[in-house]
């Protein structure tokens, strides 16, 4: 006679992927999207606020859509910059000519950390680094409450 007891397991893959896709619908997308936008903000560069707030979230992405997002993700001074002076000659910006091309200076931008000091290039690998874990905790319970919305 043989001791113990053999149990084997019938996952329905399709049953379990239809529930994985619903789970995933685009409303839990939209909030974890959301979620990675308040958690990136203290990231990006800020000197207005303009940036850090003009962006457009949906269950797709979140996306940075002013003129300059491009350049401050990038950290890379983008050229020809032709210097603006004050009256006294000090450099108070820069400008590039219209018409003409942009392109990669070799230089890095420096940001200012007075209002963001966290602020650097590539925000969102900055914080996933930062605060990577808790990103993912606040994204476990957004699926686990999703999760008990459609399946108890």
């Amino acid at each position: 006679m043989a001791d113990g007891i053999t149990v084997n397991v019938h996952i329905d893959e399709r049953a379990l992927q239809a529930k994985l896709d619903n789970l995933l619908d685009k409303k839990t997308m939209l909030e974890v999207h959301n979620a990675l936008a308040r958690y990136c903000e203290p990231y990006v560069p800020m000197q207005s606020g303009l940036l850090a707030t003009t962006h457009q979230v949906t269950p797709d992405f979140v996306r940075y859509y002013l003129p300059y997002a491009h350049y401050q993700y990038t950290g890379d001074v983008y050229g020809p910059n032709i210097p603006i002076k004050d009256k006294d000659g000090n450099i108070v910006g820069f400008f590039s000519p219209p018409g003409q091309k942009k392109h990669p200076t070799g230089a890095q931008l420096k940001y200012s950390t007075e209002m963001h000091p966290r602020a650097s290039k590539e925000w969102d690998k900055a914080m996933m680094a930062d605060n990577g874990q808790a990103f993912i905790e606040e994204v476990k319970r957004i699926l686990v409450e999703r999760a008990r919305e459609l399946y108890g």
